[in-house]
């Protein structure tokens, strides 16, 4: 969901810094979000309401923008039907 709300910002770098100064944690790295963005490690709920509020759309739209990248859909494409992971 990290990854959602960072489409909203001009660059990964932009959107990090963005994060970083809504949670005033001066230390949050790129790296971090890169990490989160990845599911190497968990996001915080705090990172997830400063996403939300960076991206600004709710906590809710977030989640449930991320839950529809998450579900692959199943759609016909020319002869059979495909599956596609959006």
């Amino acid at each position: 969901m990290i990854r959602v709300s960072r489409f909203r910002a001009r660059s990964a770098g932009v959107f990090a810094a963005r994060l970083r100064d809504e949670l005033g944690w001066a230390s949050l790295s790129r790296q971090a979000v890169y990490d989160w963005e990845a599911g190497r490690t968990r996001v915080p709920a705090a990172a997830i309401l400063a996403a939300a509020h960076v991206a600004e759309v709710s906590v809710e739209e977030l989640l449930e923008i991320a839950d529809r990248f998450r579900r692959p859909t199943i759609r016909a494409v020319g002869d059979g039907p495909t599956i596609n992971a959006t």
